[in-house]
């Protein structure tokens, strides 16, 4: 590859030449972790996006990622790096090769995982996505946890963007990356997986926490960033003038100050540190107040003035519904602006990524890493210019500095005062220069103009923790908020409905499906503080175990990442205003898109209640498949995807023996008796079988299983494939093997095996299973059991359980009696595997006479053979063969 070669593609799909940092970045033949430091206005997205592209799609190199992820700190950004990515990629002709998804707020990306050896770009804030990369994923239903977790730490390419305004999360993001890389060298990697972090302010301190030190050290020294003597004319010669105004602190105050500086036909913009004051400087100004008196009620009803400018109000506590016209309407470049000029008053959503130039930017004191970034919003073109005005003291207790602390605000202070005796200018020059000057004369200021401490460091026991996605028995799960985003602001999302009177539930049916645009970012503190201060004011939250949506009584039951349902009647939003707690007007929810969701698929359907098993049900008229047909299209399709990726052949056969075998529990007794009798004579010789795995969505009772709630036929399986290898050669090194004198020693002698229960051991598919080595049978045995994420771990009772009272585990008991059923061999034959009886012993802890190790020594082993993101990996890729061929057509008729 020529840098030529790349300066031509870049400015054909993005319309202008790169700059030569963004070349620097495609040159390298590998793809490594790297750093990047760029002034606003240079073009990061692009200058990481198309490299990324140019390797891995246009030139088809194999050592790049698959997947770019790109992390971003806020739901504004997400939605602008969307826009231009989708452009990039319609103009390279690339838009139905590359497929683009959108993670932000509990909003349901689509089915990015079913297609793991296809090139795909996922965009999405630090919450969406790092909970994911922490197996915990906010706004996801918990079956979905493992395969996204698996997909993200391998074959991907993590652009870590506007890293100053992560705060813990950064420190997050280098952990994984250092925990990667060691699982790398222990167990090898089958794709690469590499991250990048950029900023304008990033400092490569930053990244050195305990188990990414070395390397951070090692990266700093080829840091992506301009050179000083390339530091020359365009955006270097604009000069933005600042003033420092700390006088000038209340909302009216600040309203005056902005009247005052505004001028006709311009755009002017007003950034603050917390939603709050936005809203009262926005009301401020909307009443034409310039004082204190701009505040309460009868302000925030009044119209402005006659001739006023255009207000304009953006935060973080807005629908997706109202942000989707704020591109078009005014947050683009060079947009046209009314005669009276555009007053924007905004949180730190626009302090980055947002594209817009304003003539006079009036900004709240802040940490200095934001402050440059607000400086970034004046005069951002070429032969624009600014003013900067920068209001407020340093506040007096660290109450009134939130979400900042003292420390980082007393910085910024004495930066400004410094800069002040100088030429007062903001430009990107001189700030380039001023901290250049710092490093040389006083580099304790510049310390603490960048200070990382995170409170909280995710270690490698943790991620050990989180990777056991089991259930809590209380309805509470390891919290894992405070490795994302640190301080109090903690979200949800709520999304409005029109409720009967508030009960105790609703259907899912009723609710129906959740979307993007309806969802609206809430802090955790502040809906806790709604909630209950009016009979109507009440939320509800999926239950995992129900599958219905469940009033919340208990507060302790709401925590981040959650997503919420709220009554319509019972207030909380104002579409000019974002999320408001005091009003009390009734919210218009959004209406659905006329055509449905083509995103919806069957792996989202299946992964929320616990007994969920809609990947067996396909749509009327797509016929009834059988366990074996439905088998053998899932093996195949594993096997595409595995040569697609260029696994081993070792783990190839283990994939494609998974996919076989996976569904062989639906021959249980209490699986069957889900497709309802008259169903089944309706269909003829196709609903008769008792062996079937997939049927028409009406032939199925609801709910499927009332007499076992919460049954797994995954549990079923796994229990038959070691019954079958104890029948066909107990001895096996999976079983018991080598250990029969430690079994004796142990006084837990093998369980007796008669003759009647003996399976020949040139059985076709026996004979595959016992040729399996002990670590890939265990493998086998896992993939079997977690291909819909919800069987795992640990093999407990549940709450259903409990309450029926059998003893069982997820639905499945103790001597129940699996009926024969065929299946195919790997050469395509069909082989009939006798009855068996299912026996839980694995499920106790230590040593058994008939299976040998426990279920949780076996999970432990694999853990220390592949690592947990190899591990998920392949779990991720059986269960997107399962997910694809579940869509498939029937190919034959079942026959009783």
């Amino acid at each position: 590859m020529t840098a030529e070669r790349f300066t031509d593609w870049f400015q054909k799909t993005t319309g202008f030449p790169p700059h030569r940092w963004q070349e620097e970045v495609a040159r390298p033949q590998a793809c490594g972790n790297r750093l990047l430091r760029i002034p606003t206005g240079f073009g990061k997205t692009a200058g990481v996006v198309l490299p990324w592209l140019f390797h891995r799609v246009v030139r088809e190199d194999a050592s790049w990622p698959l997947r770019l992820v790109f992390c971003l700190p806020m739901r504004v950004l997400v939605e602008q790096t969307e826009r231009a990515v989708r452009d990039w990629l319609d103009r390279a002709g690339l838009g139905q090769t590359v497929r683009v998804h959108v993670l932000m707020g509990g909003s349901d990306a689509g089915p990015w995982a079913l297609t793991p050896e296809r090139p795909t770009i996922l965009i999405g804030t630090q919450d969406m996505l790092l909970s994911r990369a922490l197996n915990r994923g906010f706004g996801a239903a918990r079956g979905k946890w493992p395969m996204e977790f698996g997909l993200l730490h391998q074959d991907t390419l993590w652009v870590m963007d506007e890293v100053q305004l992560m705060g813990v999360g950064l420190a997050t993001s280098t952990q994984l990356a250092g925990l990667r890389g060691s699982a790398a060298e222990i167990h090898g990697a089958p794709r690469p997986t590499c991250t990048w972090w950029m900023s304008a302010t990033l400092q490569p301190g930053w990244l050195e926490t305990v188990d990414f030190a070395a390397e951070a050290r090692a990266l700093a020294a080829s840091t992506v960033r301009i050179p000083a003597k390339a530091r020359s004319g365009g955006l270097w010669n604009v000069r933005k003038a600042l003033h420092r105004e700390p006088a000038v602190a209340e909302p009216g105050e600040v309203a005056a100050r902005v009247l005052m500086g505004h001028a006709p036909g311009s755009l002017t913009l007003v950034i603050v540190n917390t939603v709050r004051r936005a809203v009262e400087i926005f009301e401020a100004l909307k009443a034409g107040a310039v004082s204190k008196s701009g505040k309460g009620a009868k302000a925030r009803k009044a119209a402005p003035p006659s001739g006023a400018p255009e207000l304009r109000l953006i935060h973080g506590r807005f629908r997706g519904h109202e942000r989707a016209d704020w591109a078009k309407d005014f947050l683009c470049p060079r947009g046209e602006l009314p005669p009276s000029g555009r007053i924007i008053i905004a949180t730190q959503v626009v302090e980055a990524g947002v594209d817009l130039s304003a003539r006079l930017l009036v900004t709240e004191l802040a940490p200095w890493p934001s402050l440059v970034q607000r400086f970034g919003r004046a005069a951002r073109y070429e032969g624009d210019s600014g003013e900067v005005v920068v209001v407020g003291s340093v506040p007096a207790d660290k109450q009134r500095a939130r979400p900042y602390s003292l420390p980082e605000l007393e910085a910024s202070a004495a930066a400004l005062e410094r800069l002040r005796k100088d030429e007062a200018d903001v430009s990107l020059s001189a700030l380039e220069a001023f901290e250049e000057e710092l490093s040389r004369t006083d580099p304790a200021l510049l310390a603490r103009l960048y200070p990382f401490a995170p409170d909280h460091v995710l270690r490698r026991k943790d991620l050990e923790d989180l990777f056991d996605t089991s259930a809590d028995l209380s309805g509470v799960d390891l919290d894992v908020s405070r490795y994302i985003r640190g301080g109090e602001e903690h979200d949800v999302s709520v999304f409005w409905r029109h409720l009967e009177e508030p009960r105790a539930r609703f259907e899912r049916e009723v609710v129906g499906p959740v979307r993007r645009e309806e969802l609206c970012a809430v802090p955790v503190h502040e809906l806790k503080d709604w909630l209950g201060k009016g009979d109507e004011c009440v939320a509800y939250r999926l239950d995992y175990v129900s599958g219905r949506w469940e009033r919340v009584h208990r507060f302790w039951h709401i925590v981040p990442g959650m997503t919420l349902m709220l009554p319509a009647k019972a207030g909380g939003y104002d579409p000019l205003v974002g999320w408001d707690p005091r009003s009390r007007d009734e919210v218009l929810p959004v209406e659905p898109a006329k055509d449905p969701d083509p995103t919806a698929t069957a792996l989202e359907k299946t992964s929320g209640a616990e007994e969920d098993d809609s990947l067996s049900r396909v749509a009327a008229g797509s016929g009834w498949k059988s366990i074996r047909v439905h088998g053998r299209e899932t093996g195949a399709e594993a096997q595409e995807i595995g040569r697609a990726l260029a696994l081993p052949p070792a783990l190839l056969q283990v994939l494609e023996l998974a996919g076989r075998w996976h569904d062989v529990g639906k021959a249980h007794a209490v699986f069957q008796s889900a497709i309802r009798e008259e169903k089944r004579a309706e269909a003829g010789g196709r609903g008769k079988s008792r062996e079937l795995a997939k049927a028409p969505e009406g032939a199925w009772r609801r709910p499927p299983y009332p007499e076992r709630p919460g049954f797994r036929h995954e549990l079923a399986s796994t229990l038959a494939l070691f019954e079958l290898l104890r029948r066909t050669c107990p001895e096996h090194p999976a079983l018991l093997g080598a250990n029969l004198s430690l079994s004796e020693a142990l006084g837990v002698p093998p369980a007796p095996l008669s003759e009647g229960e003996r399976v020949p051991e040139d059985h076709p598919l026996a004979r595959e299973v016992a040729a399996l080595p002990a670590a890939d049978f265990d493998l086998l045995a896992w993939l079997v059991c977690t291909h819909h994420g919800k069987v795992r771990c640990a093999w407990t009772g549940t709450p259903h359980d409990q309450e029926r009272g059998h003893g069982g585990i997820h639905g499945v008991c103790e001597g129940d009696e699996l009926p024969g059923f065929t299946l195919e061999t790997r050469a395509g034959m069909a082989a009939t595997v006798p009855p068996m009886v299912l026996r839980l012993d694995s499920a106790a802890a230590g040593w058994n006479g008939r299976y040998g190790a426990s279920w949780r020594e076996r999970v432990t082993g694999l853990l220390e053979r592949h690592g947990p993101f190899q591990l998920a990996y392949l779990e991720a890729l059986l269960r997107a063969a399962d997910a694809r061929a579940s869509q498939l057509p029937a190919e034959e008729e079942v026959q009783p």
